[in-house]
């Protein structure tokens, strides 16, 4: 009697063993379906907000610093212009450029670089001139395009900015053709008053990613109806410090930006960014390293039974126009094209591409969502998104699977 009460009891506790592993790994049978509509994104919360557009764009001293650095530094991407091909269009384009008393120097120089031969394209998005060695860069890179910034090749050329060069040019002219939209928000908390529930569930969402005297602070200024800003007030300490700002190196991207926003030092782990790209910084994330970390430290969300929360992170896959719904088993991390930071209502949070003419910004799931789409559908393929959320508990740097079966 005993020995059929052990077996019972064994039975029931590797069951119950099992059926966490499942709710924590998922099994292939389980496999969430890939979102394909945008309107099956819910957020948890709709929290009332007023929003302005800002622009923002670097410095000069920075473009400066820029552009002399990537004549050193291959890890820093040059400065390029996209010139009029025409040359009335050309000549108007120089006027505006040009430093007050320079401009035939100006346009002396832009006629010069349009005879030269056309910049080519490498694998990774980065004009190099005709007579450079080919790219050492693989093809595991993500944001080639960034589709919301897109470029005119039919009607201009791209031609490199060097010191030589930059030295014509005005500094507020250089600076307004690296100007880029970001949205500010304000939380209005004197509207969340009377909703005690928004406010607990606003806390309870941000409290994973604020420390305890940040997370007092917002809970302090919603009970005195103090607006709230949203890059000072609510997005985590690392993303603070970075919204608004643009990068100096080739490589920071959206993967790195997305993982960032979770776990900070994640992104320099030797276990999660195993391979450093040649020419780029090495906190550069690649599709396959996102993918791996994805799988062994998040879990992965159904949006149709449960509405994305702040933090959330969405990728972006191109799915093949096969017209059959993929199983897990036929995903592949080269789908990966794009992810972005949810926050709140239609808010996100991410970084364009890797160039650094790309800043870290705050715009709208709806805005990335139709110009993705567009994107991906120029590439024979369809949209579809997974969400992921990052443990209550914070995840551990270390994969837990063996890195011998991560193909490159």
């Amino acid at each position: 009697m005993s020995r059929i009460f052990f077996r019972t009891v064994c039975v029931v506790r590797w069951t119950f063993v099992f059926s966490i592993s499942i709710l924590l790994f998922g099994l292939p049978a389980l496999a969430r379906p890939f979102t394909v509509r945008l309107d099956a994104l819910k957020p948890g919360i709709e929290v009332p907000a007023k929003v302005r557009d800002e622009l923002t764009a670097p410095n000069f001293a920075q473009i400066e610093r820029r552009v002399q650095s990537a004549e050193l530094d291959s890890r820093v991407e040059p400065l390029y212009l996209m010139v009029p091909k025409d040359d009335d269009e050309r000549a108007a384009f120089a006027l505006k450029l040009a430093r007050p008393k320079n401009y035939r120097q100006l346009m002396a120089r832009l006629d010069q670089e349009m005879t030269k031969p056309e910049a080519r394209t490498d694998s990774a998005g980065v004009p190099v001139v005709a007579s450079a060695p080919p790219s050492p860069i693989t093809g595991n890179q993500n944001n080639e395009v960034n589709p919301v910034a897109g470029e005119d090749r039919v009607k201009n050329l791209r031609i490199r900015v060097r010191p030589e060069l930059l030295r014509l040019m005005a500094p507020d002219a250089v600076t307004s053709k690296l100007q880029r939209t970001h949205l500010g928000v304000t939380i209005d908390s004197s509207k969340l008053l009377d909703q005690a529930e928004v406010r607990t569930e606003l806390l309870v969402q941000l409290a994973p990613f604020l420390g305890a005297l940040e997370l007092r602070k917002v809970a302090e200024k919603m009970r005195l109806a103090v607006p709230l800003e949203l890059d000072e007030d609510v997005l985590p300490s690392g993303a603070r410090r970075a919204v608004k700002t643009f990068e100096l190196y080739r490589g920071p991207n959206c993967f790195m930006t997305a993982l960032a926003f979770q776990y900070p030092k994640m992104v320099r782990s030797q276990l999660v960014n195993i391979r450093t790209e040649q020419d780029h910084h090495e906190v550069m994330i690649n599709n396959d390293e996102l993918w791996r970390v994805l799988q062994s430290s998040f879990y992965e969300i159904d949006p149709a039974k449960a509405p994305l929360k702040f933090g959330d992170m969405i990728v972006f896959f191109q799915l093949p126009a096969s017209g059959k719904a993929p199983s897990d088993q036929d995903i592949s991390y080269r789908w990966i094209k794009h992810a972005t930071t949810f926050l709140f209502n239609d808010f996100v949070y991410s970084k364009g591409s890797k160039s650094p003419n790309s800043p870290y910004l705050v715009g709208t799931l709806r805005s990335e969502w139709r110009a993705w789409e567009k994107h991906v559908s120029a590439g024979a393929g369809s949209l579809g998104v997974k969400v992921f959320r990052k443990p209550l508990k914070s995840a551990t740097n270390r994969p837990p699977k063996s890195l011998d079966d991560w193909m490159y």
